[in-house]
């Protein structure tokens, strides 16, 4: 007797803490959810190849040399300013001053073609980021 109530009760708490265990898993979300970002609320564009979630130079008022190239990364920030991995379209103000290769993704290199003054709009689902003021010389 003593040796099926001594297996009965862990069974009964084993079979008890499953059942809990699967109606707390429906309620709670899991951790790893409370650490992942939210949707996008703006994009941020930085000089040179930065990884994601690092700052660097402003790309506006980028300054480049006819024939010259530089790299921009975009990426999003949530609204609690963490970092998500996004594929943007990049569209030039003026495609006959500079040149934007490839036209989507993280990071792009943009190419001085002629003299003058250009933006660039950076577009990702909804969201819009001008960079304002690239100077070709």
């Amino acid at each position: 007797m003593k040796t099926i109530k001594s297996l009965l009760f862990p069974a009964l708490a084993v079979s008890i803490l499953a059942a809990c265990g699967t109606n707390l898993r429906k309620v709670v979300p899991p951790l790893e959810d409370a650490l992942h970002a939210g949707p996008p609320a703006r994009i941020v564009v930085y000089a040179g190849n930065v990884a994601l979630g690092q700052t660097g130079p402003s790309a506006d008022g980028l300054k480049l040399n006819i024939g010259g190239t530089a790299a921009l990364t975009a990426y999003a920030l949530d609204a609690n300013n963490r970092p998500i991995k996004i594929k943007p379209t990049w569209t030039p103000s003026k495609p006959e001053l500079i040149e934007v290769s490839p036209s989507a993704g993280d990071i792009v290199l943009v190419k001085g073609l002629r003299e003058g003054t250009a933006e660039i709009v950076v577009e990702f689902a909804g969201l819009k980021k001008t960079v304002e003021y690239i100077f070709v010389k």
